[in-house]
């Protein structure tokens, strides 16, 4: 994610190198699976899910906490960035109330506050899957995915003032990314379900994902002559379908391999970012606002824009080294 976030050769290069999706679908894919996993065992154990909950909280904490850190900065001597927070300066007592309750959501600081709020209805929505409702609880996500698809979003943020940026991502769409995640990871731990014997599973589905992530790759790129497909079929901001499906056929493909050569993507220094996520995170939001205040003399040339994108990462590497 971090050298997506960066402009220059790099990002040019890695951003959706696989397909239509991107290294976001991969993030909150994640969080749910492992969030199920954790509920499941602590359910067991018979504890509740009110540490999903204090998560979201501290989320909440690193979102305001970086927001008044770079506002400041921005308006007093960055002043590159200034216009990321212009509505904030506009409407400093309005504007501040719908950033604390995560509704105004100044450019490139989305992703942490969607978390907060997958976390919060989560905490509520794994439990009733962990009791069984597992078919009800995905089926009403799919269905919210599939309304996204059309004017849910922008018949919701009417209520709104129109100054205000929602952030680019949809909720009700990449809950749907989320909520997957978690049932994938619910049937995986079910007796009785394919994903009970992984092997055996994946076995039968990989050629299926190969073959489609193959296709996808080309089609993406453009190497079959064709155009791409519209917004509808691709759409970052709502999932669309063909994104989707071009996603779940990856992680597909990945759990084949995990399964069978998980050597292959054993990478001990992953595991050091993955311990301190939340603050390795937020460090590259910062870093990544940085950049974008350098002069564009910097920002856009060589060797600057390959040799900053890198630095950055062992910064973070480094980050979550001394908190280790």
């Amino acid at each position: 994610m971090t050298l997506d976030h960066f402009s220059g050769p790099v990002s040019h290069v890695l951003y959706q190198c696989f397909g239509f999706f991107s290294a976001a679908e991969g993030f909150f894919f994640l969080s749910g699976f492992v969030g199920m996993l954790a509920v499941i065992s602590k359910t067991s154990r018979g504890e509740d899910s009110s540490w999903m909950r204090k998560r979201s909280i501290r989320i909440w904490k690193f979102h305001i906490g970086t927001i008044a850190l770079l506002a400041p900065a921005a308006f007093l001597f960055l002043p590159k960035i200034k216009p990321f927070f212009s509505a904030l300066y506009a409407h400093p007592v309005s504007g501040s109330f719908l950033i604390a309750t995560l509704a105004y959501l100044p450019e490139w600081l989305d992703v942490l506050p969607l978390y907060c709020f997958l976390l919060l209805i989560g905490s509520f929505v794994f439990p009733w899957i962990a009791k069984g409702h597992l078919k009800l609880a995905w089926g009403i996500s799919f269905a919210v995915w599939i309304l996204a698809q059309g004017p849910l979003r922008t018949t919701t943020l009417q209520i709104f003032p129109s100054w205000m940026n929602p952030g680019f991502f949809d909720l009700f769409a990449w809950q749907f990314v989320y909520f997957t995640g978690a049932a994938c990871s619910a049937l995986w731990k079910k007796e009785g379900s394919p994903l009970a014997s992984p092997s055996s599973f994946l076995d039968r589905v990989f050629p299926i994902a190969l073959i489609t992530c193959i296709l996808c790759f080309f089609f993406s790129h453009r190497f079959l002559g064709n155009a791409l497909p519209s917004e509808f079929w691709i759409s970052k901001e709502h999932v669309g379908f063909l994104r989707f499906t071009n996603f779940f056929a990856f992680v597909g493909v990945i759990s084949y391999i995990v399964r069978h050569r998980p050597a292959w993507l054993d990478f001990k220094p992953c595991a050091t970012l993955g311990r301190h996520s939340l603050e390795v995170y937020t460090a590259h939001t910062i870093f990544v606002y940085l950049w974008m205040a350098t002069p564009n003399a910097v920002q856009y040339h060589l060797p600057f824009n390959v040799l900053a994108p890198i630095l950055c990462c062992g910064l973070l590497w480094i980050i979550a080294k001394v908190l280790d």
